[in-house]
Order: C-alpha cells, then sequence, then structure tokens
C-alpha cells in the first residue's frame, strides 16, 4: 500500500504538517548518474562520490556496493544502458547528497526472485516519506519516480528480499525541483504511474 507521511516537525502551533510524496513520469536532468565512471573497486564498502561529487553512495547494511555490466543470482539482468548497473548482495543502496532535493527517479530490476522493494527520503535525521518500490524480476527494468512538496537529501532504496538486497540501479536521476504531477497520483491517494521499460 502507498504512503502518505506526516512530518514531524512541530511549528508554534503544534500542528504537524503533511508531506505529499507523490509518483511521477521520466523525467529528464542534468544531475544524473549512469554508474559509468565511479572511482571505486568492483565490490566497494567504503563510501563511493556519485553525481559528479554532489552525492555519495553507501550501503544501508555496511555492506558492498558493486558495479557491474550485467548481474546474474536467481535471475538475471543486463545494464538499463550505457555499459554500468549498480547493485547490491546484501543490504540497499542509500542517495546522500549535498544539496536538499526535490524530485528522484530511476531505473530497477530484481535478480532475485522477490520482486519490489521500498524506498524512503530523509531531511537529515527527519523522516519525509515512504512509498513501494517496483521492480520486476523477468530481466527488465522499471522506472520509478517521485517528486515532493517537502526537500530530502538522503534516499534509501532496499528490495523485498529477506537481506533487502540484489535490487540493481541504473540511469539515477534527481532534481532541486518538483516535477509536474500531470497524470500521477498523490501516494495519499490508491493510484500510482507506472512507466514500465524493457532493457536496451
Amino acid at each position: 500500500m502507498h504512503k502518505s507521511i506526516i512530518i514531524a516537525t512541530m511549528a508554534a502551533t503544534g500542528i504537524a504538517a503533511q508531506a505529499d510524496i507523490v509518483r511521477v513520469g521520466e523525467f529528464q536532468s542534468l544531475q544524473f548518474e549512469g554508474f559509468e565512471n565511479l572511482d571505486m573497486s568492483s565490490f566497494e564498502q567504503a563510501p563511493v562520490e556519485a553525481f559528479g561529487g554532489m552525492a555519495t553512495l553507501l550501503n544501508s547494511n555496511n555492506s558492498f556496493l558493486h558495479t557491474t555490466g550485467g548481474w546474474s543470482y536467481k535471475n538475471m539482468t543486463q545494464k538499463y544502458e550505457g555499459s554500468r548497473l549498480l547493485g547490491t548482495t546484501r543490504g540497499g543502496v542509500e542517495y546522500q547528497f549535498n544539496l536538499t532535493q526535490r524530485s528522484f527517479g530511476g531505473f530497477f530490476s530484481s535478480i532475485d526472485n522477490i520482486a519490489d522493494g521500498s524506498v524512503r527520503f530523509f531531511n537529515g535525521d527527519t523522516f519525509v516519506g515512504s512509498d513501494d518500490l517496483l521492480a520486476s524480476v523477468d530481466g527488465n527494468w522499471t522506472w520509478n519516480g517521485w517528486s515532493s512538496d517537502a526537500e530530502f537529501d538522503r534516499v534509501v532504496i532496499e528490495s523485498n528480499a529477506l537481506n533487502k538486497g540484489f535490487m540493481m540501479h541504473d540511469s539515477v536521476r534527481v532534481l532541486q525541483t518538483q516535477v509536474p504531477a500531470s497524470g500521477s497520483v498523490a501516494i495519499l491517494a490508491t493510484g500510482a504511474f507506472l512507466c514500465k521499460r524493457r532493457r536496451r
């Protein structure tokens, strides 16, 4: 079930503000990461600089990040575009940005036999919101994108597998502005916009 999250920031009135996070269709951005030229080993446990120095990538379970052109576990997928994809064998991927953002999106695929996962948004230590992340297990890639009326600077993506791993990432991008939500539905509602793309 999609979720609408109440931000627990207290104003002088003592009333909490509500953050709307909506699913959006594929958008373009100059702030783009295709995992082509990361300064990392094939398996890397240390933080990795990404987005041209604008962000840092971490494993959410203090395990390894892995970059490769294709990966097989219980299922196999090849990179969505370019020459590399990013994934983990255990734990999820955490994106930490130097500047606050309003929109985040990318293409995702699971190489486990368990589809889908979760995404959580934070601003510092403040929880902004969460949603289901859609990822198939047939080797294809699924677009997932969100836009928020509250700023965030950290995004954590984990699979539905027991160890939270084996979720593949490619063609990830962010914007400091909201994406027009035409054709999308607020997470508060029951629907969602999904754009599914086959790998190139």
